[in-house]
């Protein structure tokens, strides 16, 4: 009796410490559960030749909340095989995952002699209690079409209209022979789109690249000057007499403020006399891609002087239009003869401009019909002298 009991107890007590190193243990258990580090490719499977260069864009994801850290290593990989873990261009075997996630690339070099049949590389990451790996499947394929590759670091590209967009281009030459590519991009009129090698500024229209072999080319796409705002397209092909290959990049121009002052006729001078109010038509143009919104019309001028607007501001102005506004510049009663300087300035919350006008004041009329009756009457002074005075 005294012996069953006993077993009863320790039973119990077994019980109660599984329960209690499972207890302890739950953290680890919440560790790989959490899945706090996950790599993975958008394409696990591939269908390649033998002596392909693959490349694979992986993503590592990191949702502890914390900086980490990783380790990368490729812990499988085909007899033969060669693999490569690149991250902005140069070989790696760490990371540092400062955000949600981060990208490297994975090159896979499959040998000329390999066989067909489906073979697996395992590429892991870990940091601490943190790891996952990632099997890569390759189908080797001798009937499939041995097609090069055209790959771009970033599709696409932000910035104003009078921004210079700089893309890199790899091509890679799955051949088993030398090829040359020719460089062409299909854009409409007024875009410029220049090839250049990785490590010199001079232009190209073709480049040679070896078997198996990959080459990097910098792509400069250069916007017309009145491009409007919005999402454009540019398609790029790399041909040679084997095969073409392309892809397309993508430009977002998000704009350009710009503005013009002049006038209907361009002049920049006007006439006027003293104290007279003189009306002066002012042109502002949009000049950029983007609408000018809520314009203000202000000016500077010589003491004395005056300018007033029919209107001192302007609602808005579409890319490529214009509105006029009347100017009316009232010059000092007691301005001279001479050149003045009246200055009309355009302002909005992203740009300004500024124009001088030359304001020319000229002597009044009245004086110089006065002029003039002086003179008639010194010489009529003068006639009725010798008239009356020359004959004695």
């Amino acid at each position: 009796m005294l012996k069953e009991k006993n077993s009863k107890k320790l039973k119990l007590t077994s019980l109660i410490l599984t329960f209690m190193l499972m207890f302890l243990l739950l953290p680890a258990f919440k560790v790989s559960a959490a899945q706090g580090l996950v790599i993975y490719t958008t394409y696990p499977s591939i269908a390649a030749k033998s002596g392909e260069n693959i490349y694979s864009g992986i993503t590592i994801s990191n949702t502890t909340g914390t900086n980490m850290l990783v380790n990368l290593n490729v812990v499988s990989l085909p007899e033969n095989w060669e693999a490569f873990i690149e991250g902005g261009g140069k070989i790696i075997d760490k990371i540092y995952v400062t955000g949600n996630t981060q990208n490297f690339d994975l090159t896979v070099k499959i040998p000329d002699d390999a066989g067909e049949g489906k073979y697996t590389v395992v590429l892991e990451a870990a940091s601490g209690n943190y790891s996952d790996r990632l099997n890569l499947e390759y189908n080797i394929k001798k009937e499939m079409e041995n097609k090069g590759q055209l790959q771009t670091n970033y599709a696409e590209l932000k910035g104003s209209s009078d921004t210079t967009f700089d893309f890199e281009l790899k091509i890679t030459n799955n051949k088993k022979e030398a090829q040359t590519y020719s460089l062409g991009a299909d854009v409409a009129r007024g875009w410029q789109v220049n090839f250049t090698a990785q490590y010199d500024t001079k232009q190209i229209a073709s480049i040679p690249i070896e078997p198996n072999a990959t080459s990097t080319l910098k792509v400069s796409v250069v916007p017309p000057a009145n491009v409007e705002a919005g999402e454009y397209v540019i398609p790029i092909a790399a041909t040679s007499s084997n095969e073409s290959l392309t892809t397309e990049l993508k430009v977002i121009i998000t704009g350009k403020y710009a503005m013009e002052i002049t006038t209907p006729q361009g002049r920049l001078n006007a006439e006027t006399t003293a104290g007279k109010r003189t009306p002066v038509d002012i042109l502002v143009q949009n000049t950029g891609s983007s609408e000018l919104r809520d314009i203000k019309l202000t000016s500077w001028k010589p003491n004395g002087w005056d300018v007033e607007f029919e209107n001192d501001s302007i609602d808005s102005i579409a890319p490529g239009e214009s509105a006029t506004v009347k100017a009316y510049i009232t010059s000092d009663e007691k301005a001279i003869a001479g050149d003045y300087v009246v200055s009309i300035n355009a302002n909005t919350p992203e740009v300004t401009d500024s124009v001088e006008f030359r304001v020319m004041v000229k002597t009044s009329t009245i004086w110089g019909l006065v002029g003039v009756g002086v003179i008639i009457l010194l010489i009529a002074g003068l006639y009725w002298v010798f008239n009356t005075y020359g004959r004695r």
